[in-house]
């Protein structure tokens, strides 16, 4: 953060430097004289939009928020002597820390400078009559607004990376547990919900406690959405749990005793919805034991969930240290008569055993990928693009002089071909791996069992 304060804090020097004193004590002065005015105008417009409304109740905009927006106005355009720069700077730095920390969108802060600037423009225009006077003091106000909203947006996404960061560690850290002993833990919680709903029903308690509310239903809110935030199976989960509470107990607690024929269908159909979470949930579990390790199930390779984080590290380390690194897109040929003529049990064997020779044909360093169904990325750090070439080549003919087994002890000969990309500064690592794409194309055009560089 330091680095960004004397940032800040020379971008301000800058401002008063290359403005007249007169003409930024008379906008000081336009700015205090309607700051209320301004406050009352921008709240009222924000609480149109939908979006803002969830962090704008009417009680909290009244008792502080107008105020704390009042005085930032004041207080931005009061800026007039260079020692007042550091606490001004200091102050845009922390209104960025409350916005990320309240989680409230930065397009909304933007909105809001935009409706602040466009009224004091107008403002501006109709106390000075001509062009000449008001345009340096247009100039002045956006250069203060917008230095404002930079220095927000710095310290903003500087703290929602740090939250990220330990969201993420929480995340790592409740996926490290044992995952089966939880799911068996949370599938019993469950059925003891249910089996107490039953006896309670059977005693005539006409009390029923909703499944939102259970052990499950508390662990499902407050964790399970955490841990395995992304998930299709948490709404469809989420949709039987409010099934169940706002319809069928609702439905249960209605029927009377002597409609026993009613209440058995309705139970039944209760215990069906059950059953449908514990499915969800056990999908849910299975596939995130296979994934705890960061690992393809089939493979064993890195999972591809995991390669902006490897390739945004790479990038920045290459821009920081003027270096480079390179990319190997491979594809196994005809992989699909592959499967066709050996049936999707040999397509199995056929990549798992390439990944094992392309894994075990790269350094320690170095990162391999399952990137598609048979395609398969390498990440070569610190290596440009000739030797990345001639690494892709070395693969490529170490599998051709490799049969593989299949799962009748026959042998298969197979081959891949390969497209080669090295980093050329661009900062969108999307933008590498399609150009390896590109070449792994033109190698497949030339026949395949091939490999080709990029550009």
């Amino acid at each position: 953060m330091i680095d960004h304060l004397s940032y800040g804090q020379r971008q301000w020097h800058i401002i008063l430097a290359n403005y007249d004193e007169s003409m930024r004590s008379r906008v000081r002065e336009v700015v205090l004289a309607h700051s209320r005015e301004l406050t009352d105008d921008f709240y009222q417009q924000m609480m149109e939009q939908p979006e803002a409304r969830e962090f704008l109740a009417h009680e909290v905009v009244n008792q502080r928020l107008k105020a704390s927006m009042t005085r930032w106005l004041e207080q931005a355009f009061s800026i007039q002597a260079p020692e007042t720069i550091p606490g001004a700077v200091e102050r845009q730095f922390e209104v960025g820390k409350v916005h990320a920390r309240i989680n409230l969108p930065i397009n909304l802060v933007s909105l809001g400078a935009r409706l602040h600037k466009r009224r004091l423009l107008d403002y501006i225009s109709r106390l000075w009559s001509e062009p000449a006077d008001w345009l340096p003091a247009a100039q002045y106000l956006m250069d203060v607004m917008d230095l404002s909203l930079e220095l927000m947006s710095v310290a903003y996404v500087t703290k929602s990376d740090r939250k990220s960061r330990a969201a993420e560690a929480y995340r790592l850290h409740t996926l490290s547990l044992n995952l089966a002993v939880e799911r068996e833990r949370q599938r019993a919680a469950l059925l003891d919900w249910s089996h107490e709903l039953m006896f309670a029903l059977h005693s005539g308690e006409l009390s029923l406690k909703g499944v939102s509310r259970s052990e499950f239903g508390l662990w499902f809110h407050h964790q399970a959405i955490t841990v395995f935030e992304g998930a299709p199976e948490l709404s469809q989960i989420e949709q039987v749990l409010q099934q169940i509470d706002l319809v069928i107990l609702p439905d249960l607690q209605s029927t009377m005793a002597p409609h026993a024929g009613v209440m058995v269908e309705k139970m039944a159909l209760l215990q069906q919805e059950v059953k449908a979470i514990i499915y969800f949930m056990t999908t849910m579990f299975d596939r995130y034991i296979e994934l705890e390790q960061g690992r393809d199930t089939l493979t064993r390779l890195l999972d591809r969930r995991f390669l902006p984080a490897v390739m945004n590290r790479e990038v920045k380390l290459s821009k920081r240290n003027g270096g480079v690194f390179s990319v190997i897109l491979f594809d196994i040929d005809h992989f699909k008569a592959i499967n066709d003529n050996h049936g999707h049990e040999g397509g199995d064997l056929v990549l798992q055993q390439v990944a094992n020779l392309v894994a075990g044909s790269v350094r320690s360093s170095d990162f391999v990928f399952r990137y598609g169904g048979e395609e398969l990325l390498v990440v070569l750090v610190e290596v440009p693009a000739d030797k990345a070439l001639a690494i892709a080549e070395k693969i490529r003919t170490k599998l051709m002089s490799s049969p593989l087994k299949l799962a009748d002890n026959n042998t298969l000969q197979v081959t891949m071909s390969g497209g080669v990309a090295t980093f050329d500064g661009h900062p969108d690592y999307e933008h590498l791996i399609n150009r390896a794409d590109k070449a792994l194309y033109l190698a497949k055009e030339q026949g395949r069992n091939a490999c080709s560089v990029a550009g």
